[in-house]
């Protein structure tokens, strides 16, 4: 890798990761998010593995479905997941939710919310967030 400049770098990398993930092999894909790290550092890796899964979250939704089941243990996938969740609390606020009453944060990533709260969390994201954002929102069932 030492030959190519960083954009070759960086599609070369995904286009490594993207090929492990399309075999839906967990340890193929840990194995080779290892070995970007110990190349390029956890934070070019966290990246490359976000621009991975907003590309098959575009154009490959079988593959983007089983990364996201697999692989949320990932250390770059925790960089990804929390961004996420931290742009809807964002969103979620400036639209009048309140933290603690309307929605509010597991341990485990999800944020549970009112169906209020989801439906207008969703209607004012773009396709693209709302495919991560139904990843992450979960309405609790009525009691």
């Amino acid at each position: 890798m030492d030959n190519l400049n960083p954009k070759e770098e960086f599609n070369l990398s995904m286009n490594l990761i993207i090929g492990a993930l399309k075999l839906q092999d967990k340890a193929l894909v840990e194995s080779c998010e290892k070995t970007l790290t110990e190349l390029l550092g956890s934070k070019c890796t966290s990246d490359i593995i976000t621009a991975v899964v907003f590309q098959l979250a575009q154009t490959d939704p079988n593959t983007f479905d089983w990364a996201w089941r697999n692989l949320y243990s990932l250390d770059a996938c925790q960089h990804l997941i929390e961004g996420i969740v931290m742009f809807a609390v964002k969103k979620l606020i400036n639209q009048g939710f309140i933290l603690g009453q309307d929605f509010s944060l597991s341990p485990t990533g999800k944020i549970w919310l009112c169906q209020e709260a989801k439906a207008a969390l969703l209607e004012k994201s773009s396709a693209t967030d709302c495919i991560f954002l139904k990843e992450i929102l979960q309405v609790p069932p009525d009691i």
